[in-house]
Formats: C-alpha cells, structure tokens, sequence
C-alpha cells in the first residue's frame, strides 16, 4: 500500500505498511487484512478497521514540526489524514502520531532585525578563533541555527520581548545544599521569571545556588537543565559537588566529542533505594514552609548582627589609627568631665555644636554657655576654652571607646536572639528536611528506570528517555547545541561565569531553553574579543546592546532589560578573610558585600613587598615567547616571601598569579614545586590560601604603557579575592602608587589596614570618616537651625554637587567629610609658627575634605568663599591665608570656590582626575 495516499488503522494503530491485502467480507460483515509476514488473513469488525484516503499535505515553510516537544529531525513529507498525521523520515521510515501529540512551530526570528542580528553573528563566527578547527566548529554551529522557537530565549532576546513570570510555590523551595537570604531571594526570582540574574561577588557561594536551583527544578518541579559557561573547568565544579553528595547520576557531561565518549562509556547509574523516606511528600513540605516563615526573620537579624562585626572592625581599625595620632599629640591630662560618660552620639553632637558655636563667634555668648551646662553638664567654661584642645582629643579618644562599646552591646543582643531561637538548629533542620525531599522526589523520578543502555549514536533518537534519565546537561555554551537534538527546547540553561560568555556562544545557549538563569559578575574579568576582526565584519548590530565588540551575555541582557530584570546580587561572602574581601567591598562593590568570615584565619592576611628602587620589568620583542617580565619581583618572591617556614610547608596552598603569561611562565620555573603559577585570566572561578601577586611593571616608558591593561579593576578585583588566608603584593616602588588608580588604591589599602612597618611616615594622617560621618551630618541641621544665611545655603549647593561628583564611576574612589578639623588632618606640628600653632589649635576648621576610601588619605580641601564673609572681611582674610600657608606646607591640595565664581564642577573634576 502507498503510504503516502491511504493509511489503513487497526484498532487505532496505523499498520498501513505492514499489510498486503485488504477487502471487505459482506457476507461476514468482517474486514479481511492479509499481512506482509504471514499469507493468513486475518478478520475484524468493521469498528476496529478505519481506512482514510486523500490526506491533505502539511507545508512546513520557514515551520519546525514536533512531536511531544521533541522536533521531527528533516521530515521529507508530513501528511495529514485527520485522525493522524503521518511523518515521513529522512532516511525513508515512517511514524504515525496523533493531531493533538503534533504540532507546527513558526520561526520567531522573522522581523528584519532578529535576521540581522544573526547575520551579524554568523558573520563573527568566521574569525573568532586562531585555531582553525574551533573556528570552523562555531562558523558551523551558526550556520546550522536557521531555525529560533518562538518559545526560546533566543527569540525572546532578539525581539526584546517581556520577560515572562513563572507562579511556582516559593513558600516550597527547597535548600538541600544550604542557603542564605540572598541567595533565597535569588532562586525565588529564578524560580518566577524566565530571564533573571544572579550576581555573584568572589566568595558568594554561587556554585551553592546553582546546586538548590538544581534541586528544585529537577527534582521538585521535574524540569530538564543545562549548565554551562565558556570552559569546562567551570561546569565540572558542578559536577564534583552534585558527585559528592551522591547525585552524580543525574548529571551527563557532554558538549565536545571527547566529553560525550568518556560519559557514554561509563554512565552513572542511580542508587535512590534508601530514599524512600517515612514521611510523605507533603508532610515534608509543611514543615519546610513552617520553618521558611521563621527563617527569614532569623536570616535578617543574622545579617545585621554580621553587618555589625563588619563595623566594629572598622571601628577598631580607626580607633587605632586615632590611638597613634593621639599618642604623638601634647595632649594635657584632663580630669573628670561630664562627657566622659556621655553616649557616642552626645559625644558627637557636642563637638558639632562647639565648633559651630567656635565659628559664628558664640563661645562667649551667656546663652550657649547656658545651653552647654543644661545640655552637656558643662559648667567649666574657662577650663573648656583654656583646655579646649586637650578636651577635644580627649572627647574624640572616648568616643571611640564608646562607639566600640555600643557596637559590642548591640552585637550580644542580637547573637542571643538567635541562640534564643536555636538559629542554628533550624538551619540544620531546614537542609535536611529539604535533603529528604530532593531524595525522595529523586526516588519517585528514578527507581523504576533501568540501567541506561545509551549510546553517543542513540541518545538523541531516544532523547525524551536520556533526558528522563539525566535532567542535567553540562557543556560549554558553544557546544551546547551538539548535545540535544537539532531545535529541542531544555525547560532551563543556567549559564556559570556569565561575564566571560561573549554574545555568539551566549546566543547558541539561549536558542536551547525557554528559560535562562545568567550568573555572573560584571566586576570580575570579561570575555576576550579580537578586535582586529571587527573590520572585517560588513553587517552591524540594528541596537548596541548586540555589540560583541562591547558586551558578553551578561552584560547585553542587562541593557536590554535594565529596571524590569530580576536581579539579586549575593552579598554573603565566605571565602577570603574580612580583611582582604573588604579591599574588594569598599572598592568595586559598594560596600554592599557582608563578610561571614572569621578573622582569625590569619595574623596577616595582607602584606605588601616593594622592590627597590630601579628599572626591573624587561620586555621580550623578539622569538617565539615574547612578553614583559620582571626578574627582580621573582626574586622577591623566592627569597624573601618564600623562605618563610609555615609557607614552605604548605606549597599547594599557595599560587602566584600575574597580568602577564611571561612572567607566569618564568616564575613556573623558578617557584617551588606544588606552588601554582598563573595569569589573572586563568585564576578567575579559583582560590588559594595564599594569593601572591605580581604586577611586573616598572617606571620607564615601557612600563608606563602597560598600566592600561593591569591597573584593570575587574583584573584587580580577580587578583585579590583568589585569596582566603593572605595576599601578598611584589610591586614596583612607585610606579602605581603614583599613577594607578586601582593597583595604587590596593597599596594604600594595605598600608592603612596593616599599621606595620609598610605605613608611609607621610604628614598627613587619616580622616577618620566614621566619626566625621557622624559629626558631618549633625553639622547640617544644626547649621540649619543656626543660620540661614547665603553663606550656609552656598555650602550646602556644594555639598550636593560632590555628592554627583563622587557618585560618578571614575570617582567612586573617593568620598567627603563636612567641617572637619584643620587640628586633625595634621600628623605634627613641627612646620608651623607660632601663629600658625594658634590658629590651628582655635578650631581652625575646613568646608569639604575629599578623600581616598582605601586609606582614608586627603587627596583635596574644598572651602566655600562667601564674598561678604571673605574678600570682604580683612579679619577672616588673613584666616584664609594662614590656613591657605599650612596646607601647602604639608602637601594638602586645596580649591576655593567663591560664590560669585563659576565653573564649580569642571574645577573639582579636574583636580581629582590628576590624581
């Protein structure tokens, strides 16, 4: 019979092509079918036999045919006989399915500029690789993409559509592999939406979240994933850690060719036998969502008692800073003052209100007198002006001991309200409850399989069984394609490492998924692009956001969303000692990163090695292995870093990492075995206890030209977070500290955090910005109460222009102070005349400090010159040129901006851009 004319059912399956014969018996009222196999024939009631001629013929056009969600790989004729349709293969054979098991899928990439994205990209695929048969594998990969589901990502990226919400229980979620409240909130946004983003600051437990997301779609919500990133080595550490745990055998490692042979020819087979728990599936869900309910709010108080550790550090660090300085001050001994015993904040409002009072010349009014004897207990005013120095050091000295003391108090509240509510215990609990349903949803999913028989050649044929039986696919995103059948859709991709995805190899995952899960951190090191092939590419991308020149994945997916993308930075950090993750938090983060880690790890974690003075970097220009180089920050590392005892015996613990492969390679042959020596690029997603960083670059012109590329902030940020224990920097003398705006804000960290012999005895010493934070804004109301003048309302319009002005990227290093001091921003006294001396120590004070957060250095003063106040007044002008004289004698940048000046914005952003 021709299949393609008549299909001929027997009770309801198509045996069309099994028959020879067929004819209706009326004397029996039977229908007589001979079979090809056998010459008996065989009757059957005219009910059981349907016979359909003339079937209609299915076009498909620019349409993918599917059945059950499994695409029918180059049908050459598909023919509809109403009851079925009928699938004709490539190679010939036929299948019979039913209308409502088959349907026909538009291409979603028609409109003129989802076609010119892809020739865009298509075009890109020819020249990304050096390597010739990676090259040709991409080139073939997008060519073979002729074909986008309207239902993908793909589509949903190319056309900028909506991102699409998912209604999962998240009161349900389980956290087999622990959790915190960030990383809660950020399953939950991918649990409900079909785009969002993680970001995963060094230290965040990313891989952690991917494992719960895991759990809860394969195993919870029997979801098919994908995990992939640009290399293996990342995929792989999911794989260790589901191995680990006993759930390696939900896992297929495929992708390259390689992978796929390794995975067929020892397929991990499933041991869920003991998993069949006592309770049922919702008693342990009850419980999980009953101690969700109570964990959110324990989970808030943990932070903030964290957040309060993170500040007592700080604290301490500037109370011993203050302690230095105090101790070099002619400090009178002071006897007992009301004060003393005063709270952190009266503390600060007295100093506010005093120095006020100093500058509107109202010390000797009977009011404020009045005013400081109710208020403060203050009844001495002659031994306050008298003293007045000594007790203004003496009162900064006890609010830090206060503040410390305050700090210390709320911090024993919190921790006993969680040991009140067995924080601990509950956590505990809530994992392994939510262990024993992944495990038993894994038993229910995975007992009755047999032993999986694939092969490299069959698992896509039997692709809906493979999938059943290994939910999650691992691969590189380029590769990922190769490892499904040719237009199926994974229910998830999450892609790992996502700053290092470029937008070609990002686009082949996203045609894979109707959801995607993007993790990544825009602070850490992005993708490497040739840009010597960007003039060979003819098409251009319709919209920047598709520029593969200047956005990965990650950051492409975030321009073209912005507001409307769920996205949750994890802000727990567990990796690196407070003290080194810290540099990163204040630098490129915001301040927004919580240390959960213990600072005891190590005595030292940061140590900072100069080389002395002298032209070291060499640059090889000529041969096979060219590069810079520099010998002499080897040699420090070798015979000064090294020789220590404790270090040389745990060499496995330590790694050595550089911008530069030649000097990653010569210190490969001279560090001692076990120590693992590396680029910047390579160490990304890695981690040592001991992190030593060499910057290769000197001071010549050559050098000079190199600051570009590793005073890099993401290339930074990657260096100095590899590290748990201790970082070490071998660095030029001067090179950074001078012209390096990140490497320079390191050593300055350093400097100031270690308060060892590596401090520079500069004159200068710190703003000690959390007390001044403090005093600066009880200055702005009370200024407001004080006076209303043109004068204060001027200062206050400068206030919020530096506000803009350090709120933008290139000045997120520095922040400001309001009405400190002139007294505290200098170390010594030794320069200053005996006028001077005066002057200084009668509260002298300045408008505006803009200082380095690192290490809290002034870098300019600001002063608002009222004209009445100032050029005309011949009093206040010789204040200004005292005050003008000491700055210059110590080295202190200072602006002063008259109120009938202009240009008050340019001048103060130039300044800081010499910096």
């Amino acid at each position: 019979m021709n299949i393609k004319e008549v299909m001929v059912l027997v009770k309801g399956e198509d045996k069309t092509e099994e028959i020879s014969n067929i004819y209706y018996d009326p004397e029996k009222k039977k229908v007589k079918i001979t079979y090809r196999k056998v010459s008996t024939s065989y009757p059957y009631n005219q009910n059981d036999v349907v016979i359909i001629n003339k079937p209609k013929v299915i076009e498909q056009d620019v349409q993918i045919a599917y059945v059950d969600g499994i695409p029918v790989y180059k049908p050459r004729l598909i023919l509809d006989f109403g009851e079925r349709i009928r699938i004709i293969q490539y190679n010939g054979k036929s299948c019979t399915v039913k209308p409502q098991s088959f349907s026909l899928v538009k291409d979603g990439a028609v409109n003129q500029d989802a076609q010119q994205i892809l020739t865009y990209l298509r075009e890109i695929s020819q020249y990304t690789s050096d390597n010739p048969e990676e090259e040709a594998f991409l080139k073939r990969e997008m060519e073979q993409l002729t074909f986008v589901h309207p239902e993908s990502v793909l589509s949903r990226y190319l056309n900028q559509q909506g991102i699409e919400s998912r209604t999962p229980n998240t009161n349900s979620i389980i956290f087999p592999f622990r959790f915190n409240l960030s990383q809660k909130v950020a399953v939950e946004n991918a649990l409900t939406s079909s785009i969002s983003v993680i970001e995963g600051p060094p230290g965040t437990g990313k891989t952690q979240t991917i494992l719960n997301l895991i759990a809860n779609l394969v195993a919870v919500q029997g979801k098919s994933v994908a995990v992939v990133s640009n290399n293996n080595e990342a995929v792989k550490n999911v794989i260790e850690k589901m191995a680990k745990q006993g759930y390696g055998f939900l896992t297929a490692l495929l992708g390259k060719s390689s992978n796929q042979d390794i995975f067929f020819a020892n397929m991990p087979v499933a041991h869920v036998d003991e998993w069949d728990y006592e309770e049922d599936k919702e008693e342990l869900i009850q419980q999980i969502d009953a101690w969700n309910m109570k964990l959110n709010q324990l989970l808030k108080v943990d932070r903030k008692r964290v957040r309060l550790c993170q500040e007592l550090r700080a604290w301490g660090l500037e109370q011993e800073h203050f302690e230095e300085y105090y101790a070099r001050q002619d400090v009178e001994e002071i006897g007992k003052l009301p004060l003393f015993r005063a709270t952190p904040d009266r503390i600060v409002s007295f100093l506010a209100e005093t120095s006020l009072a100093k500058e509107r010349n109202q010390s000797s009014k009977f009011l404020y007198k009045l005013k400081l004897l109710f208020k403060y207990g203050v009844f001495d005013h002659k031994k306050l002006q008298q003293q007045e120095l000594s007790i203004l050091l003496s009162l900064q000295r006890e609010f830090y001991r206060q503040q410390i003391r305050k700090v210390e108090s709320e911090i024993r509240v919190l921790e006993s309200e969680l040991d009140g509510a067995s924080f601990d215990v509950l956590i505990e609990n809530h994992q392994q409850y939510s262990e024993k349903l992944f495990r038993k949803c894994l038993y229910q999913s995975h007992s009755g399989l047999k032993e999986p028989d694939f092969s490299k050649k069959s698992f896509k044929v039997r692709f809906q069984e493979f999938i059943q039986t290994f939910p999650i696919i691992l691969s590189t995103t380029h590769a990922l394609r190769r490892s499904i059948p040719q237009n199926y859709l994974l229910d998830y991709v999450i892609i790992d490492e996502a700053s290092q995805v470029d937008i070609l190899t990002g686009t082949l995952a996203f045609s894979c998924c109707r959801n995607v899960i993007i993790v990544g951190d825009m602070k850490q090191l992005s993708q490497i692009t040739n840009e010597k092939i960007e003039p060979m590419v003819k098409t251009s991308p319709p919209n920047p956001v598709y520029n593969y020149f200047q956005h990965n994945i990650l950051s492409s997916i975030i321009s073209i969303y912005e507001s409307s993308l769920p996205r949750k930075i994890l802000q727990e950090h567990y990796r690196c000692h407070p003290q080194i993750i810290e540099f990163c938090n204040k630098k490129y983060y915001d301040g927004e990163l919580i240390p959960y880690t213990n600072t005891k790890l190590a005595e030292w974690p940061l140590v900072l090695y100069k080389t002395v003075e002298g032209n070291h970097m060499r640059r090889v220009t000529r041969g096979e292995k060219k590069g810079n180089y520099n010998q002499r920050e080897l040699d420090v590392t070798v015979e000064e870093i090294l020789k220590n005892s404790a270090l040389a015996e745990n060499r496995e613990n330590i790694g050595f990492v550089t911008p530069y492969r030649k000097q990653a390679n010569k210190a490969g042959q001279l560090l001692p075995s076990g120590i693992e020596s590396d680029t910047v690029h390579k160490y990304q997603g890695r981690e040592k206890d001991i992190m030593i960083m060499s910057t290769v670059l000197d001071s010549t012109r050559d050098g000079q030209k190199g600051l570009t590329f590793v005073d890099d902030p993401q290339m930074v940020n990657v260096a100095v977070s590899r590290a748990i224990r201790q970082f070490v920097l071998v660095t030029d003398r001067d090179l950074f500290f001078k012209r390096g705006k990140d490497i320079g804000d390191l050593i300055r960290y350093i400097q100031y955090s270690t308060l060892d012999e590596n401090v520079i005895d500069s004159n200068i010493v710190s703003v000690f910005d959390l007390l001044y934070r403090q005093y600066a804004s009880k200055l702005i109301p009370l200024k407001a109460k004080m006076d209303q003048s043109v004068r204060y309302q001027s200062e206050e319009a400068l206030r919020v222009l530096l506000e803009e002005i350090l709120a933008e990227p290139q000045n997120n290093r520095y922040s400001y102070v309001y009405g400190m001091l002139l007294r505290n921003l200098l170390n010594n006294v030794a320069l200053l005349t005996p006028e001077e001396l005066n002057f200084v120590n009668n509260r002298a004070s300045l408008d505006f400090i803009v200082y380095n957060k690192q290490d809290k250095a002034c870098v300019l003063v600001v002063e608002v010159d009222g004209f009445a106040f100032h050029e005309n007044n011949p009093v206040q002008k010789h204040r200004d040129m005292l005050k003008d004289m000491i700055l210059a004698k110590y080295g202190v940048p200072l602006l002063r901006l008259p109120t009938n000046g202009s240009r008050e914005r340019e001048k103060i952003q130039k300044i800081l851009s010499e910096q």
